[in-house]
């Protein structure tokens, strides 16, 4: 049977315009020769989650309270905790006459530990990618970025988990009787007397695990679509970073 004009159309252009336009891969390859932590993503990175964590934190101090609140009741034969509804500790809050900062905890760590968290997992992941896909011209395939993910992410995790883990003894220091706080002046102070009790890494190996499976299924992902997001938005600035 006669092939028909569009096929050829189509054929031609697949041949003659897609084949010639280099892959984001590519790109990656002329302007880095590798695919490790640079200026351009450590300015970016860190931007964008400041930006997101700054949106998302007032939501992570709720959750953090209530999964850390323990009077409840039984209702209907499930054990409802205090914190449970997240509308009343919200109210809590306000009503307690809480401000930027109490939702904030620490302004000086909540920085601290996004920029922290933030550059410590996009460089792991990238140093380890960066070994594991030998020709950042070709895409690397998943069990390689699964790979990169899971050991980068285990090495942030418990990397940061002094940050995280002081930053949430901040967040729920309120909820605790007064003579049981822990009462840090700063995050600072907090952080000298976590290491005097030699907790510093408490949960570190659970917080790494939880961050590598973050990376391995995250950053695969957001791989894959900028690879393919080029051929539709072409050669922008967020497909390059």
């Amino acid at each position: 049977p006669k092939t028909p004009f569009i096929i050829k159309l189509l054929n031609c252009y697949n041949n003659y315009y897609i084949k010639l336009m280099p892959t984001q891969q590519e790109i990656e390859y002329y302007r880095n020769r590798h695919q490790r932590m640079t200026r351009e993503r450590f300015v970016t990175a860190n931007v964008v989650a400041l930006i997101t964590h700054a949106v998302v934190q007032p939501l992570d101090l709720i959750k953090t309270r209530a999964q850390m609140m323990q009077e409840g009741k039984t209702f209907n034969g499930m054990g409802i905790q205090r914190g449970y509804n997240s509308y009343q500790i919200m109210h809590s809050i306000n009503k307690a006459g809480g401000s930027y900062k109490t939702w904030y905890t620490s302004f000086e760590g909540f920085a601290a530990r996004t920029l922290a968290y933030t550059t410590a997992r996009v460089s792991a992941y990238l140093w380890f990618f960066d070994r594991l896909n030998h020709d950042p011209r070709r895409y690397a395939r998943p069990d390689r970025q699964i790979m990169a993910g899971i050991a980068g992410g285990l090495i942030a995790g418990i990397l940061t988990n002094p940050l995280e883990i002081v930053f949430t003894r901040m967040q729920v220091d309120d909820i605790y009787p007064q003579k049981y706080r822990r009462g840090y002046t700063s995050f600072y102070d907090g952080f000298m007397k976590t290491a005097q009790e030699g907790a510093l890494f408490k949960g570190a190996i659970a917080n790494g695990c939880r961050v590598a499976g973050l990376i391995s299924g995250a950053y695969a992902l957001h791989d894959w679509f900028k690879e393919n997001a080029y051929y539709f938005l072409g050669n922008i600035e967020i497909n390059r970073v």
